[in-house]
């Protein structure tokens, strides 16, 4: 295999933009037997032994039915998924749908960092291109390739997918976390959410996403930022890992439940001002200033005090008590203890829950 710079001059504009969401998309294109597959074998460990997580994705014509066998048969009968567990991988089964790329790539687990489209047609994604093509006019080409796979030129496929790549990878697949669960808007306000929890965890040394239950946010802000905070933390209001105390403050405080000890995070007040941007285009100038300074320009990081009660910890509801007037349950000391017994804070604040018109 050879690489080399592309034969042509193209417009990289037709090439269709990385998906915020999703990883970055390279094809790899040629005709049949030329050797495709064994391009994206050596490919692979190359990228994986860098820290990337890739996939291939591949449009065959072949059928995949293994004649004969009950898994086959239960696949005949028309489930709209199957999933089957083997000693080395596990294979889920979807109905093939239209087989375009953007289609196949939706299926593609959100943290992989790479996928490796393997094809004989042309796509809008950067194309590694066998040398038994001519390449189209709006393809862009990064190299071309032979069956013949020297490790030297699969270094250079290497180095030209690694340029294309996000420099801070920890901070990329934050983003696209972040991005996923706020439905793929990325405002300034997502960008310093995901940074500061970022911060945060860093300042207590805890892995993001914690599985553990070690980690407590408290968010200063009800916006987009806490958004941010709970697709990197992994932390979450059902799970009562995360809490919201709307005070109108980009800020958060991060307990580390196993020591106690907690750091109040909070987004410096001027950098708006920093940034300087106005206009129509200010918001794509804050992101990317956003974005890219180091974490120290952005936020202050103090050491704070605080403490939950029994009440607010994860975990089951310590107390349950009923409320006197509207007979409703009220979990975790939510009560006000009255001359009448315990009330539920909207019947003692007079605003009586009333059943008419509720939902059954």
């Amino acid at each position: 295999m050879t690489t080399g710079a592309a034969s042509k001059s193209h417009h990289s504009h037709m090439a269709v933009e990385r998906p915020l969401t999703g990883p970055v998309v390279f094809a790899v294109r040629g005709p049949s037997r030329s050797g495709k597959t064994a391009m994206c074998e050596r490919l692979i460990p190359a990228l994986t032994s860098k820290g990337l997580r890739v996939a291939w994705l591949k449009r065959t014509h072949h059928e995949l039915a293994l004649p004969g066998k009950s898994s086959d048969r239960v696949w005949v009968s028309g489930p709209a998924a199957t999933v089957v567990r083997a000693p080395d991988r596990l294979v889920v089964t979807l109905p093939a749908g239209s087989g375009n790329p953007e289609g196949l790539l939706s299926q593609i687990p959100g943290d992989v960092d790479v996928v490796l489209l393997e094809t004989h047609e042309p796509v809008a994604y950067p194309t590694f291109l066998s040398d038994q093509l001519e390449d189209e006019a709006d393809e862009v080409v990064l190299g071309r390739w032979t069956c013949f796979q020297e490790d030297a030129a699969v270094d250079a496929a290497v180095t030209g997918i690694l340029s294309r790549l996000p420099a801070d990878r920890e901070l990329d697949r934050a983003m696209r976390a972040s991005l996923r669960l706020h439905g793929g808007h990325g405002c300034a306000g997502l960008v310093l959410g995901t940074r500061l929890a970022l911060a945060g965890a860093g300042a207590l040394g805890i892995e993001v996403p914690d599985t553990k239950k070690r980690l407590i946010v408290v968010s200063e802000t009800d916006r987009c930022a806490v958004d941010g905070i709970q697709a990197v933390t992994g932390c979450r209001p059902g799970k009562r890992t995360l809490r919201v105390l709307d005070y109108g403050k980009l800020a958060a405080i991060f307990l580390d439940e196993h020591t106690g000890r907690s750091v109040r995070v909070a987004a410096r007040g001027d950098l708006r001002e920093r940034v300087g941007a106005t206009g129509e285009g200010r918001h794509a100038i804050q992101r990317a200033a956003y974005a890219s300074w180091p974490a120290d320009e952005l936020f202050t990081v103090r050491e704070a005090s605080f403490s939950l009660s029994q009440y607010d910890r994860p975990g089951p509801p310590r107390a349950r008590v009923l409320c006197v007037t509207c007979g409703e349950e009220v979990s975790d000391g939510r009560h006000i203890t009255t001359e009448l017994g315990p009330q539920c804070r909207p019947c003692r604040a007079g605003l009586e829950t009333r059943n008419e018109g509720a939902l059954a």
